[in-house]
């Protein structure tokens, strides 16, 4: 393996020993466990956290619309507070990525496969644990079909992977223009009650259904309710929009992942 540095990058030639590959591994394990020590901190219930807060912020809502009287079912409302949230947390994940590049590991240059490797994990047990919990409750409380409980944690995956990697497209300029950040903030907050996440999509009407119609989250989200058995539209909706989301959403997340070994050289002072 030889490393060639030049003043626009840094390219590692060869392939990768047998003792190479086992050092990254043990790398991408490390980096793991100090993204989830730095969640868990001191708290004693540490990642359980993580499937606790879907599940308590569900409820806070729940409670809302049923004062208001104006409740969805229980069921709607949890599969689309979990899957915004996710949507919410990937992307400012993705947008902060750029922050250290290091992995934790100062004293010497991790490779960019070993960054990518962790980040993927990361975001797969991540989605997985603040899923895992509503799917448990939608399973065993309120008898959701099995079906739909795996589409459902199905789609929090694609969910969390696409959002993160569209965030990381959004890295560069959050880092040069920090404003940027706020603004997104405000736009999470103002499409959290506009979109379908605490309310079937069936409630909108007028330019309110037509504005959903332009963003990829409801077609998620109402796919999860449909194969849930929930009140859902997805079968109203344009299938052409849907695809031309999807086809955006996973060339960003291509070129975010692509753009991570040129963004740590041209950012980070130590690359």
């Amino acid at each position: 393996m030889e490393r060639v540095i030049t003043p626009e990058s840094c390219i590692e030639l060869g392939t990768l020993t047998t003792e190479d590959k086992l050092l990254d591994k043990n790398r991408t394990k490390f980096i793991l466990k100090k993204k989830f020590m730095k969640i868990s901190g001191r708290r004693r219930l540490g990642l359980l956290w993580m499937i606790l807060d879907p599940i308590v912020t569900s409820l806070v809502y729940l409670f809302v619309f049923t004062v208001l009287r104006g409740s969805p079912r229980v069921e709607t409302i949890f599969i689309g507070i979990t899957l915004f949230r996710l949507m919410q947390v990937s992307l400012k994940t993705g947008m902060n990525s750029i922050d250290d590049f290091s992995g934790g590991l100062r004293a010497e240059r991790v490779r960019t496969r070993v960054l990518k490797s962790s980040m993927l994990r990361y975001r797969i047990i991540d989605s997985f644990l603040q899923s895992f919990g509503v799917a448990l409750i939608l399973l065993l409380v309120y008898d959701l079909p099995i079906l739909g409980i795996i589409v459902f944690l199905f789609i929090s995956q694609i969910v969390g992977l696409l959002a993160e990697g569209a965030g990381m497209n959004l890295a560069p300029f959050a880092k040069n223009i920090p404003d940027l950040k706020n603004l997104v903030n405000y736009f999470l907050m103002v499409l959290f009650f506009a979109s379908p996440a605490l309310y079937p999509m069936s409630y909108a009407e007028g330019l309110h259904y037509r504005l959903n119609e332009l963003h990829p989250f409801p077609y998620f989200v109402e796919t999860a309710r449909y194969f849930a058995g929930l009140d859902s539209v997805i079968t109203d909706l344009d299938y052409r929009l849907f695809a031309f989301f999807s086809i955006i959403l996973i060339f960003l997340t291509i070129r975010g992942y692509a753009l991570i070994d040129k963004l740590r050289w041209r950012i980070t002072t130590w690359s």
